[in-house]
């Protein structure tokens, strides 16, 4: 194979990686800086054609020339974000070189078919990877399991962090942690199931002649609302005896827990939506 096609090929994939490295890493970095640290890369490549000092051929040396790719396309300022981004790089050379030496092994392709092999195979396996990765790292930041507990029942139920939610009780100034009602309708009173049943919110001032335990009537509070797809509106909720965030972690009393007839994801990945206040 021709030198010029070794160093076109290099050249290419060098820019791949690269790009995606800027790409996963969020970096904001034009487009010639790529170019040229892509351009090292593939006149290092070159250097096997020639008679040089076995040092060149190192893995120190290699190790010092994707450094020097690395700052020639996004600098050096922290070291924490430095390090990021070479692990990123590092990770995806390694995810493309693992899908080439996979299409040598199990496939009889020439060589320009397992470098586009690889690259096409790479793309998109660090693409679904990282969504994943990503989307867990999102849940493990927004997701959290909140308990209830009311009468020695216990419901536990996925809540999505809203910083939009600053929903309190006007006279008690409790926090309102609004919670869908098929998530939490074991807790509640057989009669007053039977009014949200039906569906009808006008019910809610009918609660008091279907509950005859003093505990539960105690508990109800109207919160106010204007925030969930109506200008104006009154909430059903009630005081529980203890609510507990990602187990044990945060515990309350002093909370209410907003009722919510209809569905707060289509998804259902979270049930309930607690405020900021709740996780400082």
């Amino acid at each position: 194979m021709y030198v010029d096609v070794i160093f076109l090929e290099n050249l290419i994939i060098n820019y791949i990686i690269l790009y995606l490295t800027k790409r996963f890493s969020k970096s904001k970095v034009r487009n010639i800086n790529l170019f040229f640290s892509s351009l090292l890369g593939a006149s290092y490549v070159i250097l096997i054609f020639f008679s040089l000092p076995n040092i060149i051929y190192s893995l120190p040396f290699k190790i010092i020339i994707s450094i020097l790719m690395i700052i020639i396309t996004f600098g050096y300022k922290k070291l924490y974000e430095f390090i990021k981004i070479m692990s990123i790089f590092y990770l995806i050379s390694f995810i493309v070189g693992g899908a080439a030496f996979a299409l040598i092994y199990l496939a009889n392709f020439d060589l320009k078919q397992i470098i586009i092999g690889a690259l096409f195979i790479s793309i998109l396996l660090i693409y679904i990877g990282w969504g994943y990765i990503s989307k867990k790292n999102l849940e493990s930041n927004i997701i959290h399991v909140i308990q209830i507990d009311m009468n020695n029942i216990k419901k536990d139920i996925k809540a999505i962090l809203d910083t939009g939610n600053t929903l309190h009780d006007p006279l008690s100034n409790y926090p309102v942690v609004i919670v869908e009602y098929n998530a939490l309708k074991d807790l509640l009173p057989e009669g007053v199931k039977s009014l949200f049943d039906r569906g009808n919110i006008n019910d809610i001032f009918e609660i008091p002649k279907v509950v005859d335990d003093d505990r539960w009537l105690k508990r109800f509070r109207l919160v106010p609302y204007n925030s969930i797809g109506t200008d104006s509106g009154m909430m059903v909720g009630f005081i529980p005896d203890n609510l507990i965030i990602d187990g044990n972690k945060k515990s309350f009393k002093n909370v209410i827990i907003g009722i919510y007839l209809k569905r707060l994801n289509a998804t259902g990945d979270y049930e309930a939506l607690i405020g900021s206040e709740l996780l400082i």
